[in-house]
């Protein structure tokens, strides 16, 4: 994780920090490596009005109160930078834009996100309109039509936050402790015989809101011990080599959540991560033998029926499915042309044949095998022989 997010050519990436100063064991000198960039980044997009979610500003702000940098202050390029009152603006702009499109800016995890940085930070914001913001609604939770234990995880742990800061005097306590149950028992709902909970992504988050919430578990519901000898019986097997899916599933292995943000003392931090350099990670980590393999791969528009394509390509056995995808735009720019954008979890299709995923219009194009949603993304997902790859515009 560390080698992967301190990398010349990374994106600054504030969930690595956070994770890191969670777990209280690593490296300053790769501490200091990321807060500098992390700040740059932060200034940079404000500056020159890039991109910048809530959830993007709620972890930045995070990262910075973990490092025990003053996410109110945050300075580089000679400019000095408010995330709090950033964060603050941006929470009304969604909740405006909620009033007005019924739907958020951004989504219902960054929400999440977005509302447990403000408790954790002692930013403004109304609790009543927070309450309201997590009650029950498919939309709210709901991602190609499976319950998203990402965003429950997220909005519990903003609502936990909510209930410790303030107590329990507070009018709105029964909204937010409904809302917490169905939270929690959907979450469960989720959890599989070996202790996954949703997908061996979403498990990390999960485990952190239901170690929080045990007021509102059945006794037996949950075996944490059973979620946690899964998960770590994944490492070895390289589950978590992307440094997001490391950076999410750390904090619970360490016995922490985000809600321990505001507690972290670095007088007691431990550096003794000595940075081993590693051969060169190159952009595709999978291996690709000569040994080609078939792959039938198919890009269709569900929202608005106005195209169906599909095609067979040959691939060098090992790859991911961003190369199928290339190869079907070499031998077919006009049908299978697409756009990507890099991001932490790495490359997201933004389009196919110019059709734009939209958060605003809730749209974006979803990876499936089959009729199964991937939980890696193309540039991690390693394809089969034989295997029906499709790329599908939907909403969620």
């Amino acid at each position: 994780m560390i080698q992967s997010a301190t990398a010349p050519e990374a994106l600054p990436n504030p969930s690595v920090l956070l994770a890191l100063q969670l777990a209280q064991n690593h490296s300053n000198s790769t501490k200091h490596i990321l807060l500098q960039r992390i700040a740059q980044d932060a200034v940079d997009r404000f500056q020159n009005g890039k991109p910048f979610s809530s959830g993007q500003i709620a972890l930045y702000a995070l990262a910075h109160q973990a490092s025990c940098s003053d996410p109110r202050k945050v300075s580089a390029q000679g400019t000095t930078l408010d995330l709090v009152q950033l964060l603050e603006k941006k929470f009304e702009m969604e909740l405006e834009n909620i009033k007005s499109t019924g739907n958020p800016l951004s989504n219902y995890y960054q929400l999440g996100l977005c509302v447990l940085t403000l408790c954790q930070l002692q930013g403004s914001f109304s609790v009543s309109k927070a309450a309201d913001l997590f009650t029950p609604d498919q939309k709210k939770y709901y991602l190609g039509g499976h319950f998203s234990v990402d965003t429950a995880s997220l909005a519990v742990l903003a609502q936990i936050c909510i209930q410790t800061s303030d107590n329990s005097t507070l009018p709105e306590t029964n909204i937010i402790t409904a809302n917490i149950q169905w939270l929690l028992n959907n979450t469960l709902e989720q959890k599989r015989s070996d202790g996954v909970i949703g997908n061996m992504y979403s498990t990390g988050e999960a485990m952190q809101a239901l170690s929080v919430a045990s007021d509102y578990i059945t006794p037996g519901s949950w075996n944490c011990s059973e979620t946690l000898d899964k998960v770590v019986s994944e490492i070895p097997k390289g589950t978590f080599d992307n440094p997001m899916a490391a950076a999410q599933l750390l904090p619970a292995l360490m016995g922490q959540t985000y809600l321990d943000v505001s507690t972290v003392n670095c007088s007691i931090e431990k550096d003794d991560l000595i940075l081993t350099v590693l051969p060169a990670i190159s952009s595709n980590t999978h291996h690709q033998s000569s040994n080609l393999i078939k792959v039938k791969y198919m890009v269709t528009d569900s929202v608005s029926n106005t195209f169906t394509d599909s095609t067979t390509v040959s691939v060098p056995k090992g790859s991911v499915l961003l190369r199928v995808m290339e190869a079907a735009q070499e031998n077919d720019p006009k049908r299978f042309r697409f756009t990507y954008a890099n991001r932490t979890w790495g490359p997201y299709i933004t389009s196919v044949r110019g059709l734009m995923a939209d958060n605003s219009k809730r749209t974006y194009w979803q990876l499936l095998s089959g009729e199964t949603p991937l939980s890696k993304g193309a540039g991690e997902y390693v394809v089969s022989d034989e295997e029906n790859m499709v790329v599908k515009f939907t909403t969620y």
